[in-house]
C-alpha cells in the first residue's frame, strides 16, 4: 500500500523541518540510490548474486504505466476490443523522431486481457496525434469507469482472493480503491446481471481517504458496496440478534507499509529508505493481520499484501501471525494460479538491520545503542522463527514480486486460510455443532441396528415400524439440518474475554474495544436512514415512475436533513441486513446507489427526478412509459445537440414522448440488435444497450450526462475525439465540432456503450 513511514514532520510544502526553502529538483535529477537499501536487500539473498545488479537497476527506471478495463463482462469485452481494432493498429505505425514506440499490449498473466500496459513517453503524446487520440480516450474512459489506472503487481491480490457472487468480502485498507473496484467486479461478475447475494466492505482509517474511496465507488454504480472509517486493526464487531458474529468469507488485507517496492513510480522512496520505517509498521501490519483472522469465516480465504520488498513487512508477520494461532490458519498454494506471473517463493530466513546499519540474524546479538524504541519494544517479531518452524508453517508458498521479473513494480503476497476456529466462542459452537452431528451418526446407527433385529425376528411389530422409523427420520434429519446450520454459523469470540488482540511480542492480550476506535473523526454527513416503503414522499415517487414490485422496496435510503430528504439511494438486501445490524457501530461514510433527487423545476410533475448513476439500476423496474426506444437517428440528435425539439426526432419517438407528462425525468434507450439493419449506423459497432437519461421539457429533450460521458458518446457513436481540456462549444442550439477531431476509420470494432451504468 505504501502509506506508511515516519511521521511527525512539520515542514511546510517546499521547505526542510529547519525552515529552510527546499530546491526544486525536475523527475529526472531525483537521486535514485541509496547506499543502505542496496545492502540491506544484498545481505537477504532475495535474488542470486549475478541478478541483483538487475533488480535494482529496473527499480531505478521509470515505471510502465497500466491500466485495467472495468465493468461487466460485456463492457470490458467490448472496450477490450475496441483498442485491439482502433489503436493498437494505428500506434503501430507512430514513429517519433524516427524510432518506433512501444505498443499497448495486454499483460500476459491477466485473464481475459482485461489488464493492460505501454511505455509511452509524455512528449510523445504531444507530437502524435493518433497518441493523443488514444491519451483522451483513456482520460475519458477513466473518468467515467471504463477504464482504471492501476500498477500492474496491484492487480494480484484481488484476482487471488478468488471472490464469488454470494460472498461477504472486507477490504480493510482500502483507499485508493482500484483493487476494491476488482472485488466488486468479481462480486458482479457472477450474477449474471441480478443484484448478487453478497457485499463488499471497503474500510479505511483516514476519513480523507475514505472520501476518495467514495468516488472511485461511485464510478461503479454497484448497491453492494458500503464504505467504512475506522482503524484496520480495531474494525469493529457485528452480532446478529442471536449474538452470532458477522463473518466475511473474503478479506484483503493490503495494508501501509514503507512502499520500497515503489521505487518506480515514487522516486523520493530512495532519498527516505530507512531500516525504522518496517520497525515502526511491523506492529500495526501484525495487528491488522491478526485482527481479519477473527473476522475471517472458517474455511475463508485472507490475502496478506504490501508493496514492500521487507521481509520484516512480510513474512515475518506472516509467520508470527500464523504461529500465533497455532494451525487456525494456513497458506495456500497458489502456484497453479495466474500461471503466466513470474513469482519467486518467500524467504525462510533474513537479516534485521539496525539503525547503525548493522546485521543481526538474531535479537541476541542486538544492542541497545543501535536501536530505535519501536525496534526494542517489537524485536522478536522482526525475525524469523526457527527454522524447522518456519518449513512447518511452509513460508516459501508466499509471492514475492520483483521489477525486473516482468518490468512492473515490487509486491509481496500471501494467500491464507482459515481452516479452523480462533476464539473460544468459535471453538463452541463448533463443538456443539460436532456434538449434534455425532449424535445423530449415533442414532442413525442404533436405528439401523434396530431395522437389522426386526428384520431377523420378523416380529408381528414389523408392520408399524417403518411409520416410526420415518418419523424418526425426519426428526433426525432436522437435526442434521440444525447442526448443518450451526456449523455454517458466522461467530467470533465474544465481547467479554475473549474479545482481545496481541499488544506486543510478550504474547500480553489486551480488552478489544470496538466501540472506541483510535483516531477515527466523526463523520461529517447526517446518518443514512432507511425509509418506510409507505412513506408518502417516496410512495409517490414510485408510484409515479411506475416502479415495479421486482424491485426490493426495503432497500431505499437517504440522508435526512430536517425530517426531509433531498436524494434517495438504492442498497442490496444484503447490505440492508448489515447496516441494521450494525446500528451505530460501523462509522458509514457512503453506501447504495443514488437512484432519484429532487427537482429544482417548481412545476414538475414530481418532486425528484431520475439521477445518471441510479438509471442501470432502475431501468429494469421502470414503468414501461419511461422507457422509451429510439432510433440511431434520435440518438445523434440527443448527442448533438443541447435541447433537442421534439420536431428533430423521428415521428415515432415525438409520439411516445408526448406521451409522457411534461417537466419530468424519462430514459432514452437505443437497443443495437434491434436496429441492425438500419442505414445509418454508429461509428462503431454497438453491442450493449445505451440508456440516457433525458428531462423531458415542453417542447425539447435534455440529455443528464456529464461533460466526460458526452465525450465518450462523441467519439464511440459519432467517432468525433474532443480534447478533455476544451470544452464542446454551443452555437444556435447545437454542440459545435470545431474542438472535435473525427477518430480513424475502425472497421467493425465493438464498443461499450453502456452508459445505463454511469
Amino acid at each position: 500500500m505504501g502509506r506508511g513511514g515516519r511521521k511527525g514532520s512539520k515542514a511546510k510544502k517546499g521547505e526542510h523541518v529547519n525552515g529552510e526553502r527546499r530546491r526544486y529538483k525536475k523527475f529526472e535529477e531525483l537521486r535514485r540510490d541509496n547506499e543502505k537499501l542496496r545492502q540491506y536487500y544484498q545481505a537477504q539473498n532475495i535474488v542470486d548474486a549475478d541478478e541483483f545488479a538487475e533488480l535494482i537497476e529496473t527499480m531505478r527506471t521509470v515505471l510502465p504505466t497500466n491500466f485495467r478495463i472495468t465493468g461487466s463482462r460485456q463492457q470490458a469485452t467490448d472496450i477490450r476490443e475496441q483498442i485491439m481494432t482502433e489503436f493498437v493498429p494505428y500506434i503501430r505505425e507512430v514513429r517519433i523522431d524516427g524510432a518506433e514506440i512501444e505498443v499497448p499490449h495486454p499483460l500476459p498473466w491477466y485473464p481475459s486481457n482485461f489488464g493492460w500496459q505501454f511505455s509511452i513517453p509524455r512528449i510523445a503524446l504531444k507530437k502524435s496525434q493518433e497518441l493523443a487520440k488514444f491519451h483522451s480516450f483513456l482520460v475519458t474512459e477513466t473518468e467515467i469507469g471504463n477504464i482504471s489506472r492501476q500498477e500492474a503487481v496491484s492487480m494480484v491480490p484481488p484476482l487471488l482472493l478468488d471472490v464469488h457472487s454470494d460472498h461477504f468480502v472486507l477490504d480493510m485498507c482500502a483507499a485508493p480503491g482500484s483493487k476494491t473496484a476488482q472485488l466488486v467486479e468479481a462480486l458482479h461478475a457472477g450474477a449474471a446481471g441480478a443484484v448478487p447475494a453478497g457485499l463488499v466492505v471497503a474500510n479505511d482509517a483516514d476519513y480523507k481517504r475514505a472520501c476518495m474511496l467514495v468516488h472511485q465507488m461511485n464510478r461503479l454504480t454497484s448497491p453492494n458496496i458500503v464504505v467504512t472509517n475506522h482503524s484496520g486493526e480495531r474494525f469493529p464487531n457485528v452480532r446478529t440478534a442471536a449474538g452470532d458474529m458477522v463473518q466475511f468469507d473474503r478479506i484483503l488485507c493490503d495494508v501501509p507499509c514503507s512502499g520500497d517496492g515503489t521505487t518506480r513510480k515514487n522516486v523520493r522512496v530512495w532519498e527516505s529508505w530507512s531500516p525504522d520505517d518496517a520497525h515502526a509498521l511491523n506492529p500495526l501490519q501484525t495487528k491488522i493481520l491478526q485482527r481479519a483472522a477473527y473476522l475471517l469465516k472458517t474455511g475463508g480465504r485472507l490475502v496478506y499484501s504490501t508493496c514492500s520488498l521487507n521481509p520484516v513487512e512480510n513474512e515475518a508477520v506472516v509467520a508470527h501471525v500464523l504461529d500465533h494461532f497455532e494451525g487456525a490458519l494456513r497458506l495456500v498454494d497458489v502456484s497453479s494460479e495466474l500461471p503466466a506471473l513470474k513469482r519467486r517463493p518467500g524467504l525462510e530466513t533474513w537479516k534485521v538491520m539496525a539503525r547503525d546499519g548493522s546485521m543481526h540474524e538474531s535479537p541476541a546479538t542486538v544492542t541497545a545503542d543501535v536501536t530505535s524504541r519501536s525496534m526494542r519494544r517489537h524485536m522478536e517479531g522482526f525475525f524469523p522463527l526457527s527454522p524447522a518452524r518456519m518449513r512447518e508453517l511452509e513460508i516459501e508458498r508466499c509471492l514475492r514480486i520483483y521489477p525486473h521479473l516482468q518490468n512492473t513494480g515490487g509486491f509481496f503476497v500471501a494467500v491464507i486460510e482459515k481452516v479452523a476456529p480462533i476464539s473460544v466462542d468459535e471453538r463452541r459452537k463448533a463443538a456443539i455443532a460436532a456434538e449434534r452431528a455425532a449424535a445423530i451418526s449415533g442414532l442413525r446407527k442404533e436405528q439401523a441396528a434396530e431395522f437389522k433385529r426386526s428384520a431377523e425376528d420378523e416380529q408381528p411389530t414389523l408392520d408399524v415400524q417403518p411409520a416410526d422409523a420415518k418419523r424418526q427420520k425426519t426428526e433426525a434429519d432436522a437435526g442434521e439440518d440444525a447442526a448443518a446450520d450451526d456449523a455454517k454459523c458466522c461467530t467470533i469470540d465474544s465481547d467479554v474475554g475473549e474479545d482481545t488482540v496481541a499488544d506486543d511480542a510478550t504474547g500480553k492480550r489486551t480488552p478489544y474495544r470496538p466501540d472506541c476506535p483510535r483516531d477515527d473523526p466523526a463523520l461529517r454527513e447526517n446518518p443514512f436512514v432507511f425509509l418506510d416503503p409507505a412513506n408518502s414522499d417516496l410512495k409517490a415517487v414510485l408510484d409515479y415512475y411506475g416502479i415495479k414490485d421486482s424491485m426490493s422496496r426495503n432497500g431505499f435510503l437517504s440522508r435526512m436533513e430536517n425530517d426531509a430528504f433531498r436524494s434517495v439511494y438504492h442498497v442490496a438486501d444484503s447490505v440492508r441486513q448489515l447496516m441494521e445490524l450494525a446500528g451505530q457501530r460501523l462509522r458509514i461514510v457512503n453506501t447504495g446507489i443514488k437512484v432519484f433527487g429532487r427537482s429544482s423545476v417548481k412545476e414538475a410533475g414530481c418532486a425528484y427526478r431520475l439521477v445518471c448513476e441510479g438509471v442501470a439500476q432502475l431501468l429494469p423496474h421502470l414503468g414501461d412509459q419511461y422507457a422509451i426506444e429510439m432510433s440511431f437517428h434520435d440518438l445523434r440528435v440527443l448527442i448533438e445537440n443541447v435541447n433537442p425539439l421534439f420536431t428533430q426526432l423521428s415521428e415515432e419517438t415525438q409520439r411516445r414522448v408526448k406521451m409522457v407528462d411534461p417537466s419530468c425525468s424519462i430514459v432514452m434507450c437505443y437497443d443495437p440488435a434491434k436496429h441492425t439493419a438500419d442505414a445509418e449506423k454508429p461509428h462503431t459497432r454497438l453491442t450493449a444497450l445505451l440508456a440516457i437519461p433525458c428531462w423531458r421539457g415542453a417542447a425539447s429533450l435534455s440529455a443528464h450526462i456529464n461533460k466526460n460521458q458526452l465525450r465518450s458518446l462523441n467519439h464511440r457513436v459519432l467517432g468525433r475525439v474532443a480534447d478533455k481540456d476544451n470544452a464542446l462549444k454551443l452555437e444556435n442550439n447545437a454542440r459545435d465540432s470545431d474542438s472535435a477531431t473525427t477518430a480513424p476509420a475502425a472497421g467493425n470494432d465493438d464498443d461499450d456503450a453502456a452508459l445505463a451504468g454511469m
